[in-house]
């Protein structure tokens, strides 16, 4: 898992350039390419192309509402 903090800065400073930037807790998930995965040297030859697309078809369902994600910090439970 990735944590897309470079996306997060970036967005704050263009906010910041363009006069729109406000204080306060942003959440950046999938849609807003705030978290994701890596592959590299270190995993590559371990994932599969299945396992990719599999991922990447996740990805899209999350993004497109048919997977719910349940935010732990609403309730501090895990439904699973």
């Amino acid at each position: 898992m990735v944590k897309r903090v470079d996306t997060a800065v970036y967005d704050a400073f263009t906010a910041a350039k363009d006069g729109k930037w406000e204080s306060g807790v942003v959440t950046l998930g999938l849609k807003e390419d705030g978290v994701g995965y890596t592959v590299d040297e270190s995993n590559e030859d371990l994932i599969t192309d299945e396992m990719k697309a599999a991922a990447e078809q996740a990805k899209a369902d999350i993004i497109a509402g048919k997977v719910e994600v349940h935010d732990y910090t609403t309730d501090s439970s895990c439904p699973y």
